[in-house]
């Protein structure tokens, strides 16, 4: 089986290190391929794998009937060359893009439906243009609606690549939250900061680890970050960490994972399934995420985790001060996260099934595979 994947984005978010782990996951007769839409080092992370990789520079910005004639013209001579038997669109703008091209050229296309962007506007029309989705979580496949008896192909969690050991974490006399995540603004770094603000009354040694890559979009987001910790008096507490590659130790340094995304004016933010929720749970952590979205699928409520309500710091707060003062209480919810997510997420598991997905819909062009 061919397959060329199409990623929505250059950069290394979530979804695109997911992609890379399912990638690299390949089956021995697969022989994979990359399109990536925009600039960033995911390309080059596509070559360390071993899978060729193009870019389509000129399609970063929001698409327009231009721009997307352009980029199905670059699409069809690229499925020409590598004659794919299936393409698999990571993301709805991969989607959104690569779907016409496809079309046009007689190559099933799958949609990977990482998120829940613009699913008011976008997710009917997509999925009755594509052959078939692979969704992320059952939140984002529940845009579908009509048409999920007849696309939906599986439901396929992100997958976690971490070994699977056990992991030394944090001395409970430390206490220690943060987070990994992109810094946009609709993944909710500033309100964890207002919550850490509240925290620091009675865990003045509080450390607070943002950990994650600046985007274009928002290139002035860090320092805002900066400057509201330092308004609110815990700019030693609070550490923009940027993006990083092994998040073993930083992971491991924490007490507690919080994720803080929440829907922002335009309709983004939303987690499909986070990878960072995941992979703090399969170390041990204890986890507290708001409302909304896949976060309920990558916890067990109340049991590995906390749930609360987007955009409120002080919810943020109460819940996460609860397994700070509690180290049994902080030990029993990550185990039991742990198990939850050992046996749900391994990344060779969720690799083979979006595989066996590709193959229910991929062209038979003779060749076996």
């Amino acid at each position: 089986m061919r397959v060329l994947a199409v990623s929505s984005s250059g950069r290394l978010g979530g979804a695109e290190l997911a992609l890379c782990e399912i990638l690299r996951r390949r089956p021995a007769e697969a022989e994979v391929y990359a399109l990536v839409v925009g600039e960033g080092p995911l390309a080059a992370r596509m070559h360390e794998i071993g899978v060729p990789a193009w870019v389509a520079t000129a399609h970063q910005r929001r698409p327009s009937p231009r721009s997307l004639g352009a980029f199905t013209r670059s699409l069809l001579e690229l499925l020409r060359r590598v004659r794919p038997q299936v393409v698999l669109a990571a993301g709805v703008k991969a989607a959104f893009l690569a779907a016409p091209g496809a079309r046009l050229g007689g190559v099933p296309i799958v949609w990977q439906k990482v998120d829940l962007s613009l699913d008011s506007q976008l997710s009917l029309p997509l999925a009755a243009l594509v052959d078939g989705v692979v969704s992320v979580s059952e939140a984002a496949a529940a845009s579908l609606g009509p048409l999920r008896e007849r696309r939906l192909l599986d439901v396929v969690g992100t997958p976690v690549a971490l070994p699977e050991m056990d992991y030394e974490l944090a001395d409970e006399r430390a206490p220690a939250i943060g987070t990994l995540g992109s810094l946009i603004p609709y993944k909710g770094h500033h309100h964890i900061v207002r919550a850490a603000a509240l925290l620091v009354e009675e865990f003045p040694d509080l450390r607070v680890v943002l950990a994650g890559a600046p985007v274009a979009e928002h290139p002035r987001y860090p320092e805002e970050l900066e400057r509201l910790a330092a308004e609110l008096g815990i700019a030693r507490n609070v550490e923009i960490a940027g993006f990083v590659h092994d998040v073993t130790p930083l992971l491991s340094s924490l007490r507690v994972y919080v994720n803080a995304t929440h829907r922002d004016e335009r309709g983004f933010g939303l987690e499909g399934l986070s990878g960072g929720m995941l992979e703090a749970a399969w170390i041990g952590l204890p986890v507290v995420a708001s409302r909304g979205g896949g976060n309920a699928e990558a916890l067990l409520e109340g049991v590995s985790g906390t749930l609360v309500e987007p955009r409120d710091p002080a919810a943020i707060a109460g819940a996460t001060a609860r397994y700070l003062r509690d180290a049994a209480l902080a030990r029993t919810a990550g185990e039991a996260g742990r198990r939850f997510v050992r046996e749900r997420f391994a990344a060779e598991a969720v690799a083979g099934r979006v595989y066996r997905a590709l193959q229910a819909v991929a062209k038979d062009d003779g060749r076996r595979g």
